[in-house]
């Protein structure tokens, strides 16, 4: 049994990640594993840094709960959508407060503390970034991968991309809803 913790990046919060993120919670909870969700949408924190590096920010209690949350789960998946070329400012900022990678003591105790964990990242792309990502495989999602999951030693790191969903029933969101469900039955 994991405890896995369910991180929405999508801050529209739309029913297309709502529905895929529900498909993935369904199959983890029929093996019994723990499940606690997060959306960064409702975090309340600033997500722009104000101060240079040599000085941080207290965290606030939003990210105060996020970090504790992270230590309790021995398994992340993260929900990103991607309309555009590059990861929302609130999404990057909420990685970068949390583990206050400008800090050198901050980020190495907080990366010791992750180590061990395992992630999947669960990116949705609009159709323009799903033909592109076709053809060269890259998407701005693997900036998470290797920038910050990577970075805190959150190993393995799996990734699953996912073009558009046009619609909630056809057979392209129906097959997509199946295979997360697995990922969440085996905790990966």
């Amino acid at each position: 049994m994991k405890n896995i913790l369910i991180i929405n990046a999508d801050l529209f919060k739309t029913e297309a990640t709502e529905f895929l993120l529900s498909a993935y919670v369904d199959g983890a909870r029929q093996e019994n594993h723990q499940v606690r969700k997060l959306a960064i949408a409702d975090q309340l924190f600033n997500f722009n840094r104000q101060f240079p590096s040599s000085q941080s920010a207290k965290l606030e209690s939003d990210l105060e709960a996020a970090w504790r949350q992270m230590l309790w789960a021995n398994h992340i998946v993260l929900f990103c959508p991607v309309f555009a070329t590059h990861i929302p400012s609130k999404v990057n900022g909420f990685f970068e407060r949390l583990f206050n990678q400008n800090e050198p003591s901050i980020h190495t105790w907080r990366s010791q503390a992750l180590h061990g964990r395992s992630a999947r990242i669960v990116s949705v792309l609009d159709e323009r970034l799903f033909q592109e990502w076709m053809l060269d495989k890259t998407t701005s999602f693997m900036a998470i991968k290797k920038e910050v999951f990577k970075r805190m030693h959150i190993n393995p790191v799996h990734t699953a991309t996912i073009g558009h969903l046009h619609t909630l029933d056809n057979e392209y969101s129906q097959k997509w809803t199946k295979k997360l469900y697995t990922f969440g039955q085996k905790g990966i």
